[in-house]
């Protein structure tokens, strides 16, 4: 019996590693629009931002989406660097300055569904517990009797 409980918690422990949560953020971002000469957008090609303290690590690394969009938050007002370039070649390397009127405040909508999923398997494990006492005890009733 308590290899079967011990079981039980080491799964509902492990389930909660696997739990993904998220976050609705509304913020100003920069929204830059790459496309080619003929108009074409510049569709799922990669890109990578650079802040303006670190020119060597990538702030940011992606693939334009389907209108050759890059969306990103600047945490900071300077120079940006942005890179977007194609496996043949073409692309861009453009420097954007970011004022700090640029930069907002975060307004964040969180998830309740993970703090009501807890809750619940929470109030589950108390219900299995008392509902394994309550057998527990009639089966030693049941053996006392006969």
């Amino acid at each position: 019996m308590f290899s079967f409980i011990f079981t039980f918690f080491l799964i509902i422990h492990s389930s909660f590693a696997h739990n993904v949560q998220y976050k609705v953020s509304h913020k100003n971002a920069v929204v830059i629009e790459i496309f080619f000469s003929d108009g074409a957008p510049f569709s799922y090609e990669n890109f990578e931002i650079y802040s303006p303290d670190n020119t060597k690590i990538p702030y940011q690394v992606g693939r334009t989406d389907k209108y050759g969009r890059i969306t990103f938050i600047p945490d900071k007002a300077g120079y940006w660097t942005v890179k977007a370039f194609s496996e043949d070649g073409h692309g861009i390397i453009k420097k954007i300055q970011i004022h700090i009127d640029d930069l907002s405040k975060v307004s964040k909508s969180q998830n309740q569904f993970g703090y009501l999923l807890k809750v619940f398997i929470g109030v589950l494990i108390i219900l299995l517990i008392y509902w394994l006492l309550y057998l527990l005890g009639r089966r030693k009733k049941s053996e006392k009797t006969k």
